[in-house]
């Protein structure tokens, strides 16, 4: 009978883990399809929140600040000969139209969840963008001056943790470098 009571433990125990290892693979896989869902979710929010003239404003400045064409890394010059720099870029009636302004700060938002999800297909969708962006950002927090106030930390602070994913990573063109 002692021998019968081992064997129904070691039964009973192995059932368990069974069972503890079904339901951990489970949780691990709903966390996965959840992580899933809020990245879709969050695809979702940038589309209804990023228009077609943010976009179309975007590809303007990102082929006015073409440096392939001699053009310095801060300026943006356009078909019409117009000359403006990311200094003036969010002044008023600066070249960004508060478009650029709107999209840093969608981003910003967004930075501290982003690690969160599904990475890798907001990074396709938005990669481009958010790369020129954080160049633009970035040149400004080393030339801003105490009367400026960034709005942008975040989405910097982001972009600097996640440097080294986002260099292999494939993401989607708005515009060629022409």
């Amino acid at each position: 009978m002692d021998c019968f009571n081992t064997m129904k433990d070691i039964v009973s125990t192995l059932l368990a883990i069974i069972g503890t290892y079904i339901a951990l693979m489970t949780f691990r896989n709903m966390l996965g399809q959840k992580k899933l869902e809020n990245t879709y979710r969050t695809l979702d929010y940038i589309r209804k929140h990023i228009s077609n003239e943010q976009l179309q404003t975007f590809v303007l400045l990102f082929n006015a600040n073409n440096e392939a064409s001699s053009v310095k890394f801060n300026e943006f010059v356009f078909s019409d000969g117009t000359i403006d720099t990311i200094e003036l870029m969010f002044s008023e009636g600066g070249c960004g139209n508060g478009d650029i302004h709107n999209m840093i700060e969608l981003f910003s938002m967004l930075s501290p969840s982003l690690n969160m999800l599904e990475f890798k297909l907001i990074w396709y969708e938005y990669g481009q963008i958010m790369s020129k962006l954080y160049d633009w950002t970035h040149y400004l927090s080393n030339v801003e001056t105490e009367k400026t106030k960034p709005f942008y930390t975040e989405f910097n602070h982001f972009m600097e943790k996640t440097e080294q994913l986002r260099t292999n990573l494939p993401s989607k063109y708005y515009t060629y470098v022409g």
